[in-house]
């Protein structure tokens, strides 16, 4: 008995201690009362609470308990502040700076009804729609996202002929009076009009003044003329409104983001994307497609890395390339925040240059390692020739269709319904060394080599034997090509991967061959060819690449769309021509 009472004591002890023992929770957020408790959310899972008082959804609460009840609660006030890039690790707040996540970072989203776990991939770079809230380590614990204003845009600026979107240096021209300023640095200064700013890494000139700056740099202005850089054919310098954000970044370059309201960007996009002699109506599609497919890229986070939505060339879609004009702008101003939705999204909202004749599949076009796609059945696929609904069965059949230009086709005016290549094999054999070995290097999930060569590098490619389409979609895009060589088959997937595997640029075939269009001068010097719509004749030594359309031929074609704007339909009827099952939405 006596002993059993020694061990008594001290397990009473012990189980005391362990039930009033105090547990630390950081960042419970509110998201509902009910009757006697409060719900909350503890690293996005849902837990019952007893508070003493009655607290709004999205209030962030820290406390200790134990099973008498909670104590020391505190009520958590918010970090107000854009998150200017996104890495994995790291965030790069606007006026706080680059700051840690912490190891158990939980995100929810709140419309003002309805708080929800939600995720990281919802937080859109450069938004004011974000509560953040530090834990005692001044890590970022805790992020409640509200609904988005999607009236903005944040584009990146490449160099000339958007060769690269790191500058090293900047020379900008105020064309109106103008403010620089820094909002993690002590610098705010009034700029008269027709100032020039230089700029280098770390450093600013202005009108012979040097400035020295670390931190990113903002250029607010009407008409900012940024003479380091040529756009268009014949080439102009462009100007740009809104904000000028400079960062400098790896390697002593620079980075400059351009953010404007979304309005405002697509008078510079519809004009750079579309002529006018389609007339109103295809403007105003062009318009709505460009107005879509922006929020859509905006929603993907394809650049927060970097910090912006979308960059200024076909990566994603062509800005300030072309002077604006008062049709496009017209178009722009009729279609005020109309998008195309489909299921009450905004669509992904695929265009193109010139339609071979039939639209195919997004899953024929974009697909990632190992075939997996995403599903987009918002397409229309099929054809847009008049008294033509069969599909060619072989590529005996294909090579007939794509030599063929007498069909009633919509964009039968494009130069570029159809096209030809004649080049001879020593050509075409050093230009593939090349690009099939760049290919292999930097986009190794659609290349694939067969050779006895055991190692697992690129071969030394031998002669060029001949050129297989080993994979055809049903409308008449090639999925996977073969090229054969004596030593090795290199097989290529993916249709910017076919269309830049066979350059016809002098640098890599040592003489000038052109792309003959049905209509208009030949093309000089291309670095990949119109399209993965073509078959391939081999007469001897002579490889023929017949091919027809401009693009990857899922969506709107826009010569396709300018066409029926000409014979009288309206932006609604084309749009519907090329996208099914959508709705026009008003975004605001």
């Amino acid at each position: 008995m006596f002993k059993i009472k020694n061990l008594l004591i001290p397990f009473l002890v012990i189980l005391t201690f362990i039930l009033l023992f105090p547990r630390k929770v950081t960042h419970a957020v509110v998201a509902g009362k009910y009757n006697d408790y409060t719900k909350v959310y503890i690293n996005n899972r849902p837990h019952k609470v007893k508070l003493s008082k009655t607290y709004g959804l999205g209030t962030v609460l820290s406390y200790k308990y134990n099973l008498i009840g909670i104590f020391s609660l505190k009520e958590e006030f918010p970090l107000k502040d854009r998150i200017m890039k996104k890495n994995i690790n790291t965030y790069d707040l606007e006026k706080q700076g680059p700051i840690t996540l912490a190891s158990k970072s939980q995100y929810y989203f709140y419309d003002g009804n309805v708080l929800i776990p939600s995720d990281s991939e919802k937080i859109l770079v450069g938004k004011n729609n974000l509560n953040m809230y530090l834990d005692s380590k001044g890590k970022l614990k805790t992020i409640i996202i509200t609904p988005e204003d999607y009236t903005n845009m944040r584009i990146g600026i490449s160099t000339t002929k958007f060769s690269s979107i790191y500058h090293p240096n900047i020379e900008i021209e105020c064309l109106s009076s103008a403010l620089l300023y820094s909002l993690r640095e002590n610098l705010k200064l009034d700029i008269s009009k027709n100032s020039k700013i230089t700029i280098t890494p770390n450093t600013v000139l202005l009108n012979d003044k040097e400035l020295k700056f670390k931190e990113r740099l903002y250029l607010k202005g009407e008409n900012l003329r940024i003479n380091s850089i040529r756009r268009g054919s014949p080439d102009f310098i462009p100007s740009y409104s809104g904000i000028l954000e400079i960062t400098s970044e790896k390697d002593n370059k620079l980075l400059i983001i351009n953010e404007i309201s979304l309005e405002n960007y697509l008078v510079k996009v519809v004009p750079s994307e579309m002529p006018t002699i389609g007339g109103l109506e295809s403007l105003k599609c062009q318009a709505i497609a460009a107005r879509t497919y922006a929020l859509s890229d905006m929603l993907q986070c394809r650049f927060a890395e970097l910090g912006f939505y979308v960059d200024d060339s076909t990566q994603s879609q062509v800005y300030n390339n072309t002077p604006t004009n008062s049709m496009a702008t017209e178009a722009v101003n009729l279609t005020k925040g109309l998008i195309m939705t489909n299921k009450d999204q905004p669509i992904d909202a695929k265009y193109y240059s010139t339609s071979p004749g039939l639209g195919t599949l997004y899953d024929d076009v974009w697909f990632k390692e190992y075939g997996a796609s995403e599903n987009k059945d918002y397409y229309f696929t099929g054809y847009y020739i008049n008294n033509v609904n069969k599909s060619p069965i072989n590529e005996a059949e294909w090579l007939q269709f794509f030599k063929s230009t007498k069909y009633d086709a919509i964009d039968l005016e494009s130069p570029y319904f159809r096209w030809n290549v004649e080049i001879k094999k020593t050509p075409l054999e050093k230009s593939l060394i090349k690009s099939l070995k760049y290919l292999f290097e930097n986009r190794k999930d659609y290349v694939s080599v067969e050779s006895n060569n055991s190692s697992k590098g690129f071969p030394e490619l031998k002669e060029l034997k001949d050129i297989k389409v080993t994979k055809r979609s049903k409308y008449g895009n090639i999925i996977e090509i073969s090229f054969i060589f004596s030593n090795a088959t290199v097989n290529v997937q993916n249709d910017y991967n076919i269309r830049s595997a066979i350059r016809l640029n002098k640098d890599y075939t040592d003489e000038i061959i052109p792309i003959i269009r049905h209509k208009g001068e030949p093309l000089i010097n291309n670095n990949f060819l119109p399209s993965s719509f073509f078959s391939i004749d081999k007469v001897n030594d002579t490889f023929i690449i017949y091919g027809g359309g401009y693009g990857h031929g899922v969506g709107m074609s826009q010569y396709g769309a300018m066409a029926l704007s000409k014979s009288g339909k309206d932006f609604k009827s084309i749009l519907n021509t090329y996208y099914k099952n959508i709705d026009l939405t008003k975004l605001y």
